[in-house]
């Protein structure tokens, strides 16, 4: 095998990949190595699996000779990124044992693999894709992946449930069974989205699917095809195994209404939660929070090392005295995702869970849960 490329393309392509070949893989090859094949009409096909995320891309070059190779993808990315040419030769020794790339009068030597151990990539050959805006799934992705469980004895918890609900509207929700996250938008970019059953995209898997968008912008389309959500732009295609689980009930863990309502600058809010989570419990995080009308006092209590006391105005609360105690870090998670000036709370008793959005949107909704004080 023997062809040129562009260096600055192969090391994008290269680095995309690289969370998928950090992972663990049940095959027998080695989880760090990329695929590597070259045809006689002048494509070069990058591909890296875990079995669970799959990267497929293609590249021009420039081939004199085809071929299919595996070889080393942390260490091939590191070398290539750092040569200081536009254009290198790569190609593979007369043992076809080694990769060899050329710049100018210099080459390094990498070690191959073969690559008939490597498995098989999925194809989206007969896949109807639909065109979605990827700007807005990306903010979907953003604000709806901070629920998600890590606690790996609930599979059905451990990704985002994904689901298109009619007229171009994607809804996304997480929850991990403390708080609950809900993303909702039309992301329609064409032509219409079809409504279709959910399904759940695993955790690592939407953190690659993150990173896809941001680097692909609006131009993405998506298909849910068996056991596979499938996102692809340009050359470029993203396969995630979906988790096989039936997503929980989400709807009813939130509020059909709330009796007390308030109105909170978010950034006021998130900066005193920041400061006084300091001296809150390292194990539990929690913050007390009093309200009155026109008041928010924010407690925290640490017997080791001492107390915290901040106070925020309020606006449009008549609901009486309440105290409610949460994770500081489940509500900072929250504030830190949103854009708005303030954010409105909607609450219940004590042990209710509380519905936090921004004022003035539908669009998301987040649900935390409450502590025991």
């Amino acid at each position: 095998m023997e062809f040129a490329v562009n260096r600055e393309q192969l090391v994008r392509a290269l680095k995309r990949v690289q969370g998928v070949l950090s992972r663990k893989s049940n095959s027998g090859q080695s989880p760090s190595d990329v695929l590597l094949e070259a045809d006689d009409s002048g494509r070069l096909r990058i591909g890296a699996t875990d079995l669970e995320v799959t990267y497929d891309g293609y590249l021009n070059a420039r081939v004199t000779s085809p071929g299919k190779v595996t070889v080393e993808g942390k260490r091939f990315f590191e070398v290539t990124s750092v040569l200081p040419v536009e254009d290198i030769l790569i190609k593979t020794d007369d043992d076809n044992q080694m990769l060899i790339v050329t710049y100018r009068n210099n080459h390094y030597s990498l070690k191959m693999s073969s690559p008939d151990m490597y498995p098989e990539l999925p194809s989206r050959e007969g896949t109807s894709l639909v065109p979605i805006d990827g700007a807005v799934l990306r903010e979907l992705v953003d604000r709806t992946m901070i629920s998600v469980s890590t606690d790996n004895t609930r599979p059905m918890l451990n990704g985002v449930y994904f689901t298109c609900i009619g007229n171009g509207v994607v809804r996304l929700v997480s929850t991990d069974g403390h708080r609950l996250s809900q993303g909702e938008r039309n992301a329609s970019r064409d032509a219409d989205i079809p409504a279709r059953d959910g399904v759940i995209i695993p955790r690592k898997g939407i953190n690659e699917l993150k990173q896809f968008l941001s680097e692909f912008g609006r131009e993405v389309s998506f298909a849910v095809a068996e056991n596979l959500f499938v996102a692809a732009a340009s050359d470029v295609t993203l396969y995630i195994q979906l988790i096989d689980a039936q997503f929980p009930d989400y709807k009813a863990v939130i509020p059909k209404k709330s009796e007390r309502h308030l109105n909170v600058s978010r950034l006021d809010l998130l900066n005193s939660l920041r400061r006084i989570e300091i001296l809150a419990s390292e194990r539990t995080h929690g913050i007390k929070i009093e309200i009155t009308n026109g008041h928010m006092i924010l407690k925290a209590e640490n017997p080791d090392c001492g107390s915290a006391h901040e106070e925020l105005e309020i606006e449009g609360y008549d609901g009486g005295d309440l105290s409610i105690t949460f994770n500081s870090r489940y509500v900072s998670d929250i504030l830190k995702i949103l854009s708005s000036d303030k954010i409105e709370m909607a609450l219940n008793e004590h042990l209710s869970p509380a519905i936090i959005r921004e004022v003035g949107s539908e669009q998301y909704l987040f649900v935390v849960m409450p502590m025991r004080p």
